[in-house]
């Protein structure tokens, strides 16, 4: 049968109406967390991935809110209760629907037939930005050619005008691991033009701001990101950068508050501890014999808690008081073998370096004989601890 123009208008209008109902109807689904559903109306609309808004819209679908992803080809999703959110869910255990959907090669080969659609690079740069960061150099491809492909793909968007704060980050993002410093600044500041709200923007715009000699705009860009994270693990690491940076600009107190509101927002971490632990002893603050008691208290059977401690006590010549120190310490955990063990054993390392051999044979031994109700006869604390005793003979 031979099909008139009307006719032929008629169907492409009809099947475009379609296309743009099925996006419509997807779009409230996915507000009301009915992910597969929504899935599935796309499916309906496009099951040959043939439409780019369509495509786009799964991809982002399935990058945004699947529950379990296999190498970002296969897609488990799932409607979800009002009260439920996807974090909550994904990587758990269930029987959830799977979908293939490989959007690299389908998007590529819309790119081909649409050459100059740059919404569709852009998200093809998205989803290689996703599979970067879920799979952190495990991927299908090595982790270089991932973060240089969304680099180009989003970059080729940009210059046609199709970005957004996550592309713009994404560009910025890439060069800064690339540890091109400089080229990443611009792309970190049309990310947060584009949305100042995001945290990261603003503290990866902190770190590429440090490493081309800029410090006050990278304290100002900290600050920022400090006030903006709501974890407290992302807001602390803001504070010590901030605190390294005031540090390399030798405004020590500004550094040591600095470190201390990252101890107050997340307590007794090794990376806060340390630097302050070493800036409090170094200045000679009346807190450094409180702090040496937290720093301690992180993990007082890691023997690198007891090797930190004496390079920071050596280096401000306070050894004495580390022994000291170390000694009152037994009491506290006479009853831990390994703990006793590591207190034991640094003490007679301090002494040896000490030149008191006398005393240091003797913590030795003690240390041998703890250790040996805690680890088995081959472990190398021993053959340490002879190395020690068989120099001083």
């Amino acid at each position: 049968m031979k099909l008139t123009l009307t006719s032929i208008l008629i169907f492409f209008f009809t099947v475009s109406f379609a296309q743009k109902s099925a996006l419509e109807e997807a779009s409230e689904l996915i507000e009301a967390k009915k992910y597969e559903s929504a899935y599935n109306v796309l499916n309906r609309a496009d099951a040959r991935n043939e439409n780019p808004d369509i495509t786009i819209a799964k991809t982002d679908l399935l990058l945004n809110y699947f529950v379990t992803s296999i190498m970002h080809q296969l897609f488990a999703i799932k409607d979800l209760e009002p009260n439920e959110d996807i974090l909550d869910v994904r990587g758990s255990a269930g029987d959830f629907t799977m979908f293939t959907f490989p959007a690299d090669t389908i998007l590529l080969k819309l790119i081909d037939k649409y050459p100059d659609n740059y919404e569709l690079k852009k998200e093809l740069g998205f989803y290689y930005h996703e599979a970067h960061l879920k799979y952190q150099g495990n991927w299908l491809i090595p982790d270089s050619d991932v973060i240089n492909k969304f680099k180009s793909l989003y970059l080729d968007a940009y210059e046609n005008g199709v970005f957004d704060y996550w592309s713009t980050y994404g560009i910025g993002y890439a060069y800064l691991m690339n540890q091109d410093f400089k080229a990443s600044i611009p792309y970190f500041k049309k990310s947060v033009e584009l949305k100042q709200e995001y945290p990261s923007s603003h503290y990866n715009l902190a770190y590429a701001y440090l490493y081309t000699d800029q410090r006050e705009k990278a304290i100002e860009s900290a600050q920022n990101a400090m006030k903006l994270y709501e974890f407290a693990e992302y807001k602390a690491d803001a504070a010590r950068m901030i605190a390294v940076i005031y540090q390399e600009l030798e405004e020590n107190e500004k550094a040591i508050d600095f470190y201390k509101q990252a101890d107050k927002i997340q307590a007794n971490d090794y990376y806060t501890l340390k630097p302050l632990l070493e800036m409090e002893l170094a200045l000679n603050k009346t807190s450094y014999t409180e702090r040496t008691k937290q720093f301690f208290l992180i993990d007082p059977g890691n023997p690198t808690i007891y090797k930190d401690l004496m390079s920071i006590y050596w280096s401000n010549e306070k050894v004495d008081e580390l022994m000291e120190f170390l000694t009152t310490q037994h009491d506290e955990f006479a009853t831990d073998d390994k703990v006793n063990g590591n207190l034991y054993f640094y003490s007679a390392v301090i002494q040896f370096d000490k030149e008191e051999y006398s005393k240091s044979k003797q913590n030795f031994e003690k240390a041998r004989e703890i250790f040996a109700k805690v680890f088995e006869k081959n472990h190398g604390v021993f053959e340490a601890i002879d190395s020690y005793v068989k120099e001083m003979n």
